[in-house]
């Protein structure tokens, strides 16, 4: 996260000292409660959120244009950003530029309207005027006007008593008339995203045909890794979910998954898996394209269009017709509702409405309080695994806003929280330069030679070396396990169809063991071992953003590239989560079945389009934060060459020049060059 913030600042040369200046209490300003080194990958899409608004801020630019700042963020985060955004404005006299369907929060502090319509300018000019003259004609076009409240769906009659407390109990005792077995129910689940920790422990809830409940939060605490385990899209920590036959949504193949709960992802581009907006709906209908869906949701335009080129609003309600086409009973939908206008809103308030009156019922991630009150949702606010309360309920009156609850930080494995009382290896100290380097020299000599005795003494001499750089010996087996492993199969593959000479041991077809593939076999193997082990020790435990820091100042490679090369390589570093996400949005379309070689073609695909579309986005984003200006970039993490790195490489060296000897004063010397002059 601290990289990020200072991303800005250092590309336009802003001096260390100014740099830390600004970005003193950066995070506290937008409501983000991390650490400077908190990965950005770990951060929730709401805390990613204000990461970039930070990030912007620190370039402390002469103006501000905010896409749609406040989406996806928790009601306590709209206050927090739109008070840091203020507060750059005053301090710094910026002009604001805010682009915002709901306009309520920012009203009290622009001057200016302008109202577009298909491109057009339809109103323009004092907020005030343009509000009290134009209100009902905006509104009417689809504008958040604050006295035109949209329409909300027609609530069943359980829901019409005025106090809250019968409503809910009228709620729940209709919905055990009309279904006495719950349609989704779930007792000590514990939600954990992948390879980490719980997010959510102790998670009991029954959901009743004819009810919606509402999943709410501070950003970060869990809530989408919550949905997709109630879901059975990711792998359950502890606890049980059922279906109303019984069923463990988990076990049900893809198809069956499909039929029985239609899922609506965060980012709904994941979920997309046809080439236009018709083969999306048709894709999971029963009846063909639902022409009707696509006329209420503003669509119909758009049918032979790419789902990628719709704009964001588009792709969120095409996501959610995905899901209502299909006809399941349950619906889990993360955000059904960001990015929309007043008209487009209550169309998915009422489509969602109508799935619940036809028996269905529906679990729904938002921070969306209107829709919380206009579908008479059951709160369910989503509490972290730390906290030691469980997951509060209070039912439909949403219009108080939410208690202010501190925004937990994302959570991290458990493991990393020690190394803060522990000592620094002094391998984790190294240059990054100094690191590569150092694992590259004996390589360069060991690829060359094909003797027993230079690769064996290499690799005695560095199994002694790592220890001394704070490498323990269950560590180093632990991370070179598949060079360990690769190693005895190359060498196989040798022994076995390596050229022969001197005495054969066995023949049969292409078989033959000689002593030529003996003494061959296991040069192999020693010299994978010992380029493979010191190599991964040593390039293991460098980071990226650190390489590309030391490889600019210590390499003197030039910015631009080095920069680029480390944000490309953050972009591979995703593809493996993207995969997994892809992989779980085919499931929940039903695509899911049948083995994973057959599935591969599809989600490659699907992984290269995205891949392609990130690329793009990063791109724009790093120029717009001043990627690349003509002026000498600014380090605010120094990567200096220190009195250990010269020892290290010093050793590298050491290890390749008395390998060599060891291999020419027994006589052992042998180079491919060498082999391949005596052949000719």
């Amino acid at each position: 996260a601290g990289d990020d913030l200072a991303f800005g600042p250092e590309n336009l040369a802003v001096p260390v000292d100014e740099i830390a200046r600004r970005l003193d209490g950066a995070l506290d300003r937008v409501g983000l409660d991390i650490d400077a080194a908190h990965p950005t990958t770990k951060l929730s899409g709401g805390q990613q959120q204000r990461l970039a608004l930070a990030g912007v801020l620190a370039l402390e630019p002469g103006a501000l244009l905010l896409d749609e700042p406040t989406a996806q963020l928790d009601p306590d985060g709209v206050v927090d950003i739109v008070q840091a955004v203020m507060a750059a404005v005053e301090r710094g006299g910026l002009t604001l530029v805010v682009i915002e369907h709901r306009v309520d929060v920012w009203l009290p502090h622009v001057e200016r309207v302008v109202v577009l319509d298909r491109g057009r300018v339809i109103a323009d000019g004092p907020a005030a005027d343009v509000l009290a003259h134009e209100g009902a004609a905006l509104a009417a076009r689809g504008v958040w006007v604050p006295e035109f409240p949209p329409v909300h769906p027609p609530k069943p009659a359980a829901m019409e008593p005025d106090a809250t407390t019968a409503r809910a109990e009228a709620q729940r005792a209709a919905t055990t008339l009309r279904e006495p077995a719950p349609l989704l129910s779930a007792r000590g689940v514990a939600a954990a995203p992948a390879k980490a920790a719980p997010v959510v422990r102790d998670i009991d809830l029954d959901l009743h045909a004819g009810e919606i409940v509402a999943l709410t939060g501070p950003n970060g605490v869990g809530k989408s890794t919550l949905a997709l385990t109630l879901a059975g899209l990711l792998p359950r920590a502890a606890g049980d979910v059922r279906t109303a036959d019984g069923a463990d949504p988990e076990e049900l193949s893809s198809r069956e998954l499909a039929e029985c709960i239609g899922v609506v992802f965060q980012n709904p581009e994941h979920q997309f898996v046809a080439a236009t907006v018709r083969d999306e709906l048709a894709l999971g209908a029963a009846d063909g394209v639902p022409d009707d869906l696509l006329q209420r949701l503003g669509l119909a335009r758009r049918g032979g269009t790419s789902p990628y080129r719709l704009s964001g609003g588009e792709k969120r309600r095409l996501s959610v017709a995905t899901a209502l086409a299909a006809g399941p009973r349950v619906l889990i939908l993360d955000e059904p509702t960001f990015g929309q206008d007043r008209t487009t809103w209550g169309e998915l308030a009422a489509l969602i409405a109508e799935h619940r009156e036809a028996g269905g019922a529906a679990i729904i991630v938002t921070h969306d309080r209107e829709l919380i009150r206009a579908l008479g949702a059951r709160e369910v606010r989503v509490t972290p695994a730390a906290a030691t309360e469980a997951p509060t309920e209070r039912s439909v009156d949403a219009s108080a806003p939410a208690r202010r609850t501190p925004e937990p930080a994302a959570h991290t494995e458990p493991a990393s929280s020690p190394t803060h009382t522990r000592r620094t290896p002094l391998l984790d100290r190294l240059n990054p330069v100094a690191a590569l380097t150092a694992g590259l020299l004996p390589a360069l000599i060991l690829v060359a030679t094909i003797d027993i005795v230079s690769a064996a003494v290499a690799l005695a001499l560095q199994l002694a070396l790592l220890p001394t750089l704070g490498v323990d010996a269950r560590t180093l087996a632990r991370r070179t396990a598949p060079v360990w492993i690769a190693a005895p199969l190359s060498g196989l593959t040798i022994l076995l169809y390596g050229q022969e000479s001197g005495r054969v041991y066995a023949e049969w077809l292409f078989i033959r063991i000689s002593d030529g593939s003996i003494e061959l076999a296991i040069a192999t193997v020693l010299r994978v071992l010992a380029i493979g082990v010191a190599a991964v020790e040593l390039f293991a435990r460098v980071d990226v953003t650190r390489l590309g820091d030391a490889l600019a100042q210590t390499a003197r490679l030039p910015a631009r590239f080095v920069l680029g090369a480390v944000a490309a390589l953050r972009m591979v570093g995703l593809l493996g989560d993207d995969m997994r996400m892809l992989e779980r949005a085919r499931r929940a379309r039903g695509l899911g079945d049948g083995s994973r070689i057959r599935r591969l073609p599809a989600v490659a695909l699907a992984l290269f389009v995205l891949a392609i579309r990130r690329g793009s986005s990063l791109a724009i984003a790093m120029e717009a934060r001043g990627f690349g200006a003509p002026v000498r970039r600014t380090w605010t993490r120094p990567s200096p060459w220190r009195r250990i790195d010269t020892t290290v490489l010093l050793a590298a060296t050491a290890v390749a020049v008395i390998a060599t000897i060891a291999a020419v004063v027994t006589g052992q010397w042998n180079s491919i060059l060498a082999l391949r002059w005596s052949g000719a």
